[in-house]
């Protein structure tokens, strides 16, 4: 038997062949894009839901009460207060809270990377840019307009001025020890536009202890507040 003449099975036949085969079918799996990995809505809208502090509603309770304070002070003895009015300074309450943290987030976001408790926040962490965040307050300050057109004029201008407490309030930390002072004129705004809503007009015997009042409050829960930073401050 002529041994040249043997014919091995294809398998055994050329080995270093199918070695160079199986290797570019490797290389080739490398070489594929993973799949897009689909990312939900909620996802998506979660970093803006955050900005706004949606997930901590109690700073927009603490902006929301002085309103609602005043406009129940305002009702006619006996009646219920304005339920129109309490919600629609409910969803203000909401919309300038998340407009108030946009803005101090933005300001504060090459700090906020560095204090534990803040550096998990939209910017510090990178989940949104700038520039998204300027759209995203331009949206709530255009919402916020709604809101404020269905006043009376004297509450649209009293209402337009706090935007001026709204946006300086986040650079009071940089010159002053009582940067909560400052916030509590902020927050205790409402207590002024919420008795001007129903009466069109402001009664300094009435709004004048009502917003000192507010202001005295503020320093006590943001004094509290602070503290968890003091370590992170003093340095």
């Amino acid at each position: 038997m002529d041994m040249d003449r043997i014919l091995l099975p294809a398998s055994f036949s050329h080995p270093l062949s199918t070695s160079s085969r199986s290797t570019d079918q490797g290389k080739e799996k490398e070489q594929e894009p993973p799949p897009p990995v689909s990312v939900s809505w909620v996802e998506r809208w979660r970093p803006y839901a955050m900005l706004a502090r949606l997930d901590k509603p109690i700073g927009t309770w603490l902006l929301g009460w002085p309103s609602m304070w005043s406009i129940t002070m305002a009702a006619i003895p006996g009646e219920l207060p304005d339920l129109r009015m309490l919600a629609l300074f409910g969803c203000g309450a909401v919309l300038l809270r998340g407009a108030g943290c946009t803005v101090n987030d933005l300001l504060d976001r090459d700090i906020d990377n560095k204090v534990e408790r803040t550096k998990s926040r939209p910017f510090a962490s990178g989940a949104l840019t700038p520039s998204q965040g300027v759209c995203f307050l331009g949206s709530q300050l255009l919402l916020g307009l709604g809101i404020l057109l269905q006043l009376n004029d004297f509450s649209r201008v009293l209402g337009a001025s706090s935007l001026l407490l709204v946006f300086s309030y986040p650079l009071m930390k940089r010159f002053t020890f009582w940067p909560q002072a400052f916030l509590g004129l902020t927050f205790n705004w409402g207590a002024l536009l919420g008795w001007a809503a129903i009466k069109g007009s402001l009664d300094p015997a009435v709004i004048i202890p009502l917003y000192t009042a507010g202001i005295c409050w503020t320093l006590v829960y943001d004094t509290i507040y602070a503290h968890q930073d003091k370590k992170m401050t003093s340095k």
